[in-house]
């Protein structure tokens, strides 16, 4: 044991000192120099789904880094059967075939970031930090539990993966088109693998990253939909109550840090131990400003759209509006501990890891709110984006705002986990069943939001804009939806300098009410989980190797203790309430492969799989959102204790063939069986004397789920001289997911799910030029519900919309190379009805962003 400790002392200084220059040292000893393949990144991707028993997508670091992907959710859209919904531009929350229910681990570890959910924000991950994506789509016994979608692994580097040692330094400069700004990111690599006095080896990697994102995302709304008699004289429409347009600006501070360190003192056994850090800091500043319905109708004003009852174009009378200033601030921070080992006689292995995770997330919004009258505000329909326009009033003239209040919320939430995972495997080559695989995980987790919802919202009265002129301006942002609408545009905003220091922005407006320190009883939850997993799991082999795969079993049990407080029915006095409850799953799968020959591989699964219901949706506990402006807006949310997992049958074939490096086409069809989606409903509730739409949770029917997925990838190699540089991967998706719903009714869409996507890849790898071009894009999905008085719940729908980004790089010497990059190419327009293409919902816009790449391999 002392011999094992000096020798990982030694090898701790002979690592430090390979990472200095060696004075005196013979000039002619030169690091070894690993040479690959132009397209070895698009065969290694290839190569991890051919070699996987069950269904599986992989992508490999080196395709990450040849387009403009700035976290992994943009790493991973392009995987078949992946979509994403974009967050201020960039890419954050991932299905699977339509299913938001994914597990996420971090080299096979679950990991997540605080808050509601149970799934890590993909967001908060920087690209540059992950070796590779591997997304299953398909369930084993020994992977963890907790996605009906599938599960998705995210690889960093280890010292081992490299042969020796390896130094990548990368900088990036990025500029968004909409702000007007740049930022600069930078991300480093360093891995070290030495030999020791002993025998054995010893290595460590540290991979850091920083990224800084200037960013703006324009967004109109045309407000909820209003069924009115009083419009058009004898007949019921359609219109909308008003307009919403904000400009929200900002910065996004993405940070990264790995540490990883692997001792390998004989060939039998390998002990390992990593910390990794994530974080992203969001900054952001808005103006908004909210136009209603007035008192109203210009004669003449009003228009339908032909052979509707929906409003195309109206003009209101005394229509009033309201000014929204805020700082909007988040912060995610995620870091995980582990520690491990493998010990193994090539027959015999067994394996253990202990890890701690610990996240939190953090909201902060400030700021002062106005509120005046238009004498006339026109609304026109007709267009791609709603026309809007005030006249009659000067909405930079002071005198025309007044402050209704200043505004101040905190909402935090934390969790951790910690898990230990032991693990036995016997290999039998000769055996037809040539694998067994045994394991046991134990899980504690625990989640909150104390101190809960700060809601601190101070009214003001009696003070116009004119009475502080020193904390007013003109709206600094033009261009709004970057032109393709006519919109408000110049009007007063509050000045958000001051924003972040609440206290003293209430004091100078002369408000005494203290910030409580903490919110309501009634919205905060405390959350423990343990599981117990087994799992046992056969993997075989038939005649010839034609034949293999693995079947197996996972049984898991799970005990929740979910705390909290409710409201006394019939009066304003709270109590609080405990309790506890567990369930046993047993989760059978199996994974079948057919290889027909060298080429041609044919594949079944079949598996059974669950997701726990996410944690506000367990907990008890009421929160109140009231409006002081208009108290028919008031509106909560609750949870339901008493809800089940979802869980699901799942069904797999696909064919896949091979016809040599990075050339491949595939076909997978795929079926699933959801029982107990969770949806919400809202209904009227009374609570100290006010009406709340209170919003709850409840298991659905069951729903299904059915799709086929196709994909293909070459290069043209038979073409002449520096064509053959040129490929094409191309895949689509056909998903159709029903489930029912109490508020749209049975055979509803799934929500953020369209049934057709598909991406489209342009690749050149010659000489020393790489360059990619990206097409994605996704058909029209069910973004939301909505209850409209009079007309009923309808459906919101987003359009259909793709998103292109594209590269070009140059190697200009031994490890150096120089990239031009481009995201939101197209400089995309999203936009959203209600129902029907007459009834707009909303339009965003975010920044094209243009930057360039420098990074150096040694």
């Amino acid at each position: 044991m002392k011999q094992a400790k000096g020798c990982w002392s030694r090898g701790v200084m002979a690592l430090l000192g390979s990472a200095l220059p060696a004075w005196g040292a013979d000039e002619t000893r030169l690091d070894p120099v690993v040479v690959v393949g132009p397209r070895a990144s698009a065969d290694a991707a290839q190569v991890r789904k051919r070699d996987n028993t069950g269904i599986l997508d992989a992508v490999v670091a080196a395709d990450i880094h040849k387009l403009p992907d700035l976290n992994v959710s943009e790493a991973v859209q392009r995987v078949t059967g992946v979509q994403i919904v974009r967050d201020r531009g960039e890419g954050s929350v991932v299905s699977v075939r339509g299913l938001t229910q994914v597990e996420t681990t971090l080299n096979g570890r679950e990991v997540f970031t605080a808050g509601n959910g149970r799934t890590l924000d993909f967001a908060d991950l920087a690209a540059e930090t992950v070796a590779g994506i591997d997304v299953y789509k398909s369930s084993s016994a020994e992977r963890i539990e907790g996605g009906i979608g599938g599960s998705i692994d995210l690889r960093t580097r280890h010292p081992f993966d490299f042969a020796g040692s390896a130094n990548v330094l990368s900088a990036r400069l990025i500029r968004g088109s909409l702000v007007d700004r740049e930022a600069g990111q930078f991300s480093a690599l360093v891995s070290r693998r030495v030999p020791l006095e002993g025998g054995g080896e010893f290595g460590a990697l540290v991979n850091l990253a920083l990224q800084n994102r200037s960013w703006r995302e324009d967004q109109k709304g045309t407000g909820n939909l209003l069924s009115r008699s009083d419009i058009v004289p004898g007949q019921q429409v359609t219109v909308p109550n008003g307009t919403s347009e904000t400009t929200s600006v900002g910065r996004r501070r993405r940070s990264a840090a790995s540490l990883l360190l692997q001792w390998r003192p004989g060939d039998e056994l390998e002990l390992y131990a990593e910390a990794h850090h994530a974080q992203l800091r969001t900054r952001q500043d808005s103006q908004q400003i909210n136009v209603a319905a007035g008192t109203g109708v210009l004669p003449g004003s009003v228009t339908l759209f032909p052979g509707t009852s929906d409003v195309r174009t109206i003009t209101w009378t005394n229509a009033p509006f309201s000014v929204l200033s805020f700082a909007r601030d988040t912060v995610d921070r995620t870091r995980q501990l582990a520690t491990g080992g493998r010990w193994s006689d090539g027959t015999l292995a067994f394996s253990g890891d202990a890890s701690y995770t610990k996240s939190i997330n953090e909201l902060f919004f400030s700021g002062p709110f106005f509120a005046g009258t238009a004498a006339q505000f026109s609304h026109d329909l007709s267009g791609r984006v709603p026309d809007t326009q005030v006249r009659g009033t000067d909405l930079l003239d002071p005198a025309n705002l007044r402050y209704t209040g200043i505004a101040y919320r905190t909402l935090p939430f934390s969790g951790d986990l910690g898990a230990l995972r032991l693990d036995a495997e016997l290999l039998r080559p000769d055996r037809w069943i040539d694998r067994m695989t045994a394991g046991w995980r134990f899980a504690r987790r625990r989640a909150d939001n104390a101190p809960g919802l700060v809601f601190a919202d101070a009214p003001l009265s009696g003070v116009t804009a004119a009475d502080t002129p020193g904390r007013v301006l003109p709206n600094p942002y033009g261009n709004f939806l970057a032109g393709q609408a006519h919109s408000i545009g110049s009007y007063l905003v509050g000045d958000l300098g001051g924003a972040r220091n609440a206290a003293d922005l209430r004091d100078s407006f002369g408000i005494t009410q203290p910030i409580p320190s903490t919110g309501n009883p009634l919205s905060i939850w405390h959350i423990r989980e343990q599981t117990h997993a087994l799992y046992v799991m056969a993997g075989f082999q038939g005649p010839g190797q034609a034949l293999d795969g693995n079947a197996g079993l996972r049984l898991v049990h799970t005990r929740e203790a979910v705390d909290g407080t409710q409201s006394v029915p019939g009066g304003s006095s709270t109590v609080p309430i405990a309790l506890d409850s567990g369930y046993t799953d047993w989760l059978p799968s199996v994974n079948l492969r057919h290889r027909v020959d060298d080429a041609l591989t044919l594949r079944a699964t079949a598996s059974r799989t669950i997701t726990r219901p996410n944690f506000d949706q367990l907990s008890p506990s009421l929160t109140l959102l009231r409006n002081s402006v208009n108290p028919a807006l008031n509106q909560g949310s609750a949870g339901n204790p008493g809800l089940r997992p979802v869980r699901a049958t799942n069904l797999d074939l696909a064919v896949e063939h091979v016809a040599g490096p990075a050339r491949s086409a595939s076909l997978t069809l795929f079926w699933k069986q959801v029982n107990g989606f969770v949806a919400t409903l809202a209904q009227d509730e009374v609570h100290d004397g006010e009406t709340y739409s209170v919003s709850r949770p409840y298991n659905n029917d069951s729903g299904r789920i059915r799709g086929v997925e196709t994909a293909w990838q070459r290069f043209f190699d038979f073409l002449p001289g520096a064509w053959r540089g040129l490929g094409l991967q191309v895949n689509y998706t056909y998903v159709d997911g029903k489930t029912p719903d109490r508020i749209l009714g049975p055979g509803a869409d799934l929500q953020n799910l369209s049934r057709h996507s598909a991406n489209l890849i342009g690749l050149y790898e010659h000489g020393p030029v790489v360059a990619r071009i990206a097409y994605n894009w996704r058909s029209r999905f069910r973004s939301g519900a909505t209850s409209v008085v009079g007309l009923g719940a309808m459906p919101i729908y987003t359009y259909g919309y793709g998103w292109v980004d594209a590269s070009f790089g140059w190697r200009i010497g031994n490890g150096v190379t120089l990239t031009l990059e481009g995201g939101n190419l197209l400089n995309t327009l999203r936009r959203s009805y209600y129902g029907s293409e007459t009834r707009p919902q909303g339009a965003w816009v975010n920044d094209r962003q243009l930057a360039v790449n420098l990074s150096l391999r040694f």
